[in-house]
């Protein structure tokens, strides 16, 4: 018997081992932000997982910058395959060959979006949209115009961005509306000079640029980010979030691949996150406006999507590389007293 015992263990133990090996689950790691970004992506990751029977790991970055920084380490031998992040770092790490060409005929559910939201080594996935904010309560008119913020009456009651703020935007925009651009940043400038009598603050981060109206240290911030303030408006709120007319400037958050062992997996999903489903999901967390034109934008936010051809493609090769120099400038001509 115990003869025949071990002759059957034997048995089945060729047995087991000629059975073809199981494939491992395909595992595709995507780096994104944390809080409310983080959230975002594991709606859209997680639906991927489940409808492609993959795993999804997700690894957090502190900023967009540290996050390019880390692409940057690993390039040599790439662990991240998507990551999320503003098309001007995507730019800056596509220049630096950090990501990997976007196959359009490999991925013909690109065609659902707009041909300028697909680019060569990048998708964009919606637009953070940028305004002028003020509190109803606090101040002594109502604002509709970028030229509002120089105002007389807005002496001591306007927060600003410093220069740095959102990549360079809020210079971008002071250019756009005085008839300039990044190629043409001296209209900005011009513009800075006339609303400085009204400056009280300035902030860098969008968490400061709320913080300031929330608590009444200024009545008006001259540029604020819709995602951040969606949650206070309303009909009977006090704060009000505008968009004057002109170009529209927007921070674009986008997805790019960086992985070129994990290639095949990661445009899998870039193509998943261009249907107006992922990008649904994805903006009803982040309060964001997609880019795919069908796809719908939380309620809180829809009568702000601004006409596709309202919003502006600046050259993020220009700022990226000017900005050194104006945040120089902005310091020493806007900020100093």
């Amino acid at each position: 018997m115990r003869g025949l015992r071990k002759l059957t263990v034997l048995i089945v133990a060729s047995a087991i081992a000629a059975l073809p090996a199981l494939a491992a689950a395909e595992t595709l790691v995507i780096q994104t932000w944390s809080g409310v970004w983080e959230s975002g992506a594991r709606a859209v990751g997680d639906a991927f997982a489940k409808k492609y029977n993959v795993e999804v790991k997700y690894e957090l970055q502190q900023n967009t910058r540290l996050g390019i920084a880390k692409l940057r380490a690993q390039a040599a031998s790439p662990t991240i395959d998507i990551a999320f992040s503003t098309n001007d770092a995507l730019e800056q790490a596509a220049s630096e060959n950090l990501l990997l060409p976007i196959d359009i005929k490999a991925a013909p559910g690109l065609a659902a979006l707009p041909s300028k939201f697909v680019h060569k080594n990048y998708l964009d996935v919606m637009n953070i949209l940028f305004g002028l904010v003020y509190r109803k309560d606090l101040s002594p008119f109502e604002l509709t115009k970028w030229s509002d913020l120089a105002d007389p009456r807005l002496k001591g009651k306007l927060g600003v961005p410093t220069a740095q703020f959102a990549g360079g935007r809020w210079l971008i925009v002071a250019a756009l509306a005085n008839g300039g651009n990044e190629n043409n940043i001296d209209p900005g400038f011009a513009f800075l000079k006339k609303i400085k009598p009204n400056i009280l603050s300035f902030y860098s981060t969008d968490g400061e640029s709320v913080k300031v109206v929330q608590s009444g240290e200024v009545a008006v911030a001259g540029l604020g980010i819709l995602s951040d303030f969606a949650k206070l408006l309303g009909p009977s709120s006090s704060y009000r979030f505008v968009i004057p007319d002109g170009p529209v400037l927007t921070s674009v958050v986008s997805v790019g691949m960086a992985n070129p062992r994990n290639a095949a997996l990661s445009l899998k999903f870039v193509e998943f996150l261009a249907q107006p489903e992922a990008q649904t999901a994805y903006c009803a967390i982040i309060n964001c406006t997609p880019v795919n034109p069908n796809a719908s934008p939380p309620d809180a936010i829809k009568d702000f999507r601004p006409a596709p051809e309202r919003i502006y493609a600046a050259d993020f090769g220009v700022i990226n590389k000017k900005l050194p120099e104006w945040d120089e400038l902005y310091k020493k001509e806007i900020q100093a007293r």
